[in-house]
């Protein structure tokens, strides 16, 4: 799948780098003052990431087909995490995240072709990473599925894995906490952390509100996660 969906979008910014319609990034980009590269062109910029993407498929290819210890493991692995972050720090920005609002409130009208490239990309560079960690896995004896191995020593453990795990899950909590208690700050109408204008510029819109819905779903989502070290969520129902 990963090998797949890489070339498929390889190829289409190969046509976009030949003259194709419908670049979506770079000074094409639909806001484009939000884009890292917000003053280069198609013929420039099409041409790399086409590269990055023809050549993130030959990575996932070698990941997927036997006879691949020919190449050492930390090659691939670090070529696959050098491609995912790569997409994220240039291609991906915040937009994907704030057009989840527009989702929700059914304006699907409302998502750009910019942020609907942006999350494929990210989508592409995912399955190669889950391709390269099953790969880890394989070559190393674990279990494709979990990543343990016969030996279950160390932070798998059950001792330890109670300890770390515990911690992460208040993290988990908190962290959501501390983002809606923003969101519903600028509901209530107080600009935490922002303009007077800013402020104003959203409320025209309902957009604090939306905010506020959305940072409420989170919130309770961070509250469930505390069922993975309670009692009332490791055994539902009684």
């Amino acid at each position: 799948m990963a090998v797949l969906v890489l070339l498929l979008y390889g190829l289409a910014h190969a046509y976009w780098a030949f003259g194709g319609d419908g670049f979506p990034f770079g000074a094409d980009d639909a806001n484009p003052e939000y884009s890292a590269f917000e003053h280069v062109g198609r013929d420039r910029l099409a041409p790399w990431i086409a590269g990055g993407f023809l050549g993130s498929a030959a990575v996932a290819l070698l990941l997927a087909l036997p006879g691949r210890r020919r190449i050492p493991a930390r090659v691939l692995m670090g070529a696959s995490v050098f491609s995912a972050t790569a997409v994220f720090c240039t291609l991906a920005d915040f937009r994907i995240l704030g057009n989840l609002a527009h989702v929700f409130m059914l304006k699907f009208g409302a998502i750009n072709w910019t942020v609907v490239n942006q999350l494929f990309a990210v989508v592409a560079v995912g399955l190669m990473v889950a391709s390269a960690i099953i790969y880890q896995r394989r070559t190393s004896g674990a279990c494709t599925g979990c990543g343990r191995t016969d030996s279950g020593a160390g932070w798998t453990s059950p001792e330890a894995a109670a300890r770390w795990g515990r911690r992460a899950a208040y993290t988990a909590v908190v962290v959501p906490l501390l983002y809606a208690s923003t969101r519903w700050a600028w509901a209530l109408g107080i600009p935490l952390g922002i303009s007077e204008e800013l402020w104003e510029e959203g409320k025209k819109d309902n957009l604090w509100i939306a905010g506020a819905a959305l940072a409420t779903m989170g919130a309770l989502g961070s509250l469930l996660t505390l069922g993975l070290v309670r009692r009332w969520g490791e055994v539902f129902p009684r």
